[in-house]
């Protein structure tokens, strides 16, 4: 081979190596301009990330790590004392676009043509951008209020509403509820969601009260009404059977049986046959207090313990209600009744000298014979004559005339010294008196009449009708009225009036104290009550009330066959723990002596229903003293 073919040869050795070499170069030079163009351009960034010369992948790796991995991350929802977690991703629906923001980043990047860039490259001329592409973040704003409000149904506390216990009387307070304020409570979770630093939120809630208005509570407070109120009993009248024992006094506790009716029966007066084994009792129940519920003043405590901050069960009480008072309405008609049971005719006044009410008044106005019971105005004639001032022997006189023998003698020797020795004077001179102290129908015309020699016995018994007069035993009253004595004579109520005006007299005022204010002092007119209250014949008013209850009193007697039939009486002032009351209790009957066992039961009854009305709570069941004694074998 020739020198010039060898260096040909070499020639195109040489070329066919610079081309191998140069196309190997250009190839590379290529291969680092394509991964040039595969990476964001210098300069770009996704969300505030630099991802100049990053691979697309690289870029959306940093974008996700730096920005979006937080915004995905659980918000804590405070509410109450509860933390609730929001996913954005799962609730919301949080979107943030990485791979698009990174795609528009990478488009932005090398918009230059291929071979004008890669001849620019290749000179070292390098693009750079200045680009920031903006961080996209969406979610579903509807859906926060919607996860609230599935949170407010599960977690909100509805309030308590107050409630009022029929059992146990009581008013409970309510107690306030917690509601989520839903849609305040979005639009601040909304606000937290774009922000990724902030991942904490305390919902909003509003404090629901329970419906405590002072009509609602009025309206359940009347609700204990129907339980608590109890009209009170009101006070009752009955009769009760009560056992005696063979001795004569109440065999133990007193059996009491209700009858439901008065009933009047005393067949062992009639024809004594045996021993008596029952007695009756008269009483007045008091009644029973009832009970009343003031729902305006229970609504006004609920709202003052409300207003206080009350939280705890606000307890009741009813309001006692007393029974209605005793009137003497309950008291006429068993007395009416037990009088009625009387063949003759009968007188009564009854007045509660405590208070001045006259609580039963039947023909107090008859004029009867006088009796006895007029020596109670000798009394007060004596002590007017004397000023007051008596001496012992006079006060035993007036003792023994105003006692259990009812001593005619010493009323006749007394009338004999207020009548300058004349008993007939003295008599006149009562009369006077008594008539100035309004009694006009009270008479005394002479001395009292001696009877001697009375009964099997011979004792003397002293009988209260006066000598004979020519009008004795003629009836001059109208037909249907009772006949009297024309000596001696008064009305129930006169006889009534004069005790009252003693008993005035020791409260310092009346007629007594002020006609006569010498001869009537208080201490001198209790003088004449315990004179009164000496007589310790207990069998007519004193049967019916207790042995130590004081009775200032006066009986008298006018049968002994006179014309005018006969009549029963006394006066006195039963002074009990209830009240100190007025009795003047007449009886008379168109025969020459009323039975024994008729009038002293009558007495008796009559006497036990009075002290009972007055004295409802301390009834006397007494045993009857006026029972016949057992006949013995002849």
């Amino acid at each position: 081979m020739t020198p010039r073919r060898v260096a040909l040869a070499v020639l195109v050795g040489l070329v066919l190596v610079g081309l191998v070499l140069g196309w190997a170069g250009f190839r590379r030079v290529r291969a680092d301009y394509d991964a040039y163009r595969a990476k964001i351009q210098q300069g770009t960034k996704v969300a505030g990330v630099d991802v100049g010369w990053l691979t697309p992948e690289e870029a959306r790796a940093e974008v996700e790590e730096r920005v979006a991995r937080p915004y995905y991350r659980d918000l804590t929802l405070r509410y109450q004392d509860r933390s609730l977690s929001l996913s954005p991703a799962s609730d919301l629906n949080l979107q943030i676009p990485v791979n698009q923001m990174v795609d528009e980043a990478m488009a932005a990047s090398h918009q230059t043509g291929y071979w004008p860039g890669f001849w620019r490259w290749l000179g070292g001329n390098v693009e750079s951008l200045t680009l920031d592409v903006p961080l996209q973040v969406t979610f579903d704003e509807s859906a926060t209020a919607r996860f609230l409000s599935g949170a407010a149904k599960a977690h909100d506390l509805a309030p308590t509403e107050p409630m009022v216990d029929v059992q146990t009387l009581t008013f409970l307070p309510g107690r306030p509820g917690i509601r989520l304020d839903v849609e305040k409570a979005a639009e601040l979770v909304n606000q937290r969601v774009p922000d990724p630093g902030q991942r904490e939120v305390t919902l909003p809630f509003s404090i629901v009260q329970p419906d405590q208005s002072p009509g609602r509570i009025e309206s359940m407070l009347n609700t204990l009404g129907p339980v608590m109120e109890r009209p009170p009993t009101v006070p009752s009248f009955y009769t009760a059977t009560l056992p005696l024992s063979s001795s004569g006094g109440l065999a133990g506790t007193p059996l009491v049986t209700y009858t439901g009716e008065l009933t009047w029966t005393f067949p062992y007066f009639a024809e004594y046959t045996g021993p008596l084994t029952t007695t009756y009792g008269f009483f007045f129940e008091p009644g029973l207090p009832g009970s009343r519920f003031d729902v305006e003043r229970a609504t006004r405590q609920v709202e003052a313990a409300l207003e206080a901050g009350v939280t705890t069960p606000i307890t009741f009480e009813a309001d006692p209600v007393p029974p209605p008072p005793f009137t003497p309405d309950l008291l006429r008609p068993p007395v009416k009744a037990r009088l009625a049971g009387f063949p003759g005719v009968s007188s009564l006044l009854v007045k509660n000298l405590d208070t001045g009410e006259v609580v039963f008044d039947s023909n107090s106005d008859y004029v009867l014979s006088g009796m006895s019971v007029v020596k109670i105005g000798i009394m007060v004639e004596v002590y007017r004559y004397y000023e007051g001032a008596v001496d012992e022997q006079t006060h035993q006189e007036l003792m023994a005339m105003l006692g259990r023998e009812s001593c005619n003698p010493c009323a006749n020797r007394l009338l004999a010294e207020v009548g300058g020795g004349s008993a007939l004077v003295g008599a006149q001179k009562v009369t006077q008196t008594m008539r100035r102290l309004g009694l006009k129908q009270f008479s005394l015309c002479a001395a009292f009449r001696v009877v001697e020699d009375w009964g099997n016995e011979g004792q003397i018994v002293l009988a209260a009708n006066a000598s004979p007069s020519p009008l004795a035993g003629i009836n001059l009253v109208q037909a249907g009225t009772p006949r009297y004595d024309r000596c001696v004579h008064a009305t129930s109520r006169e006889m009534a009036d004069l005790t009252e005006m003693i008993y005035e007299c020791t409260q310092d005022k009346g007629p007594l104290r002020k006609g006569y204010p010498k001869a009537f002092t208080p201490q001198i007119c209790q003088g004449m009550i315990d004179i009164m209250a000496a007589n310790d014949l207990r069998n007519m008013l004193g049967a019916g009330i207790p042995a130590e209850a004081k009775l200032a009193h006066k009986h008298g007697f006018a049968g002994y066959d006179v014309p005018w039939g006969d009549t029963r009486a006394e006066v006195g002032i039963v002074f009990s723990p209830g009240a100190a009351y007025l009795v003047s209790f007449y009886i008379w009957e168109d025969t020459p002596w009323i039975d024994f066992g008729i009038a002293q039961p009558l007495y008796r009854d009559v006497s036990n229903m009075l002290y009972n009305y007055f004295n409802p709570e301390a009834p006397y069941w007494a045993p009857p003293p006026w029972a016949p004694p057992r006949p013995t074998a002849q």
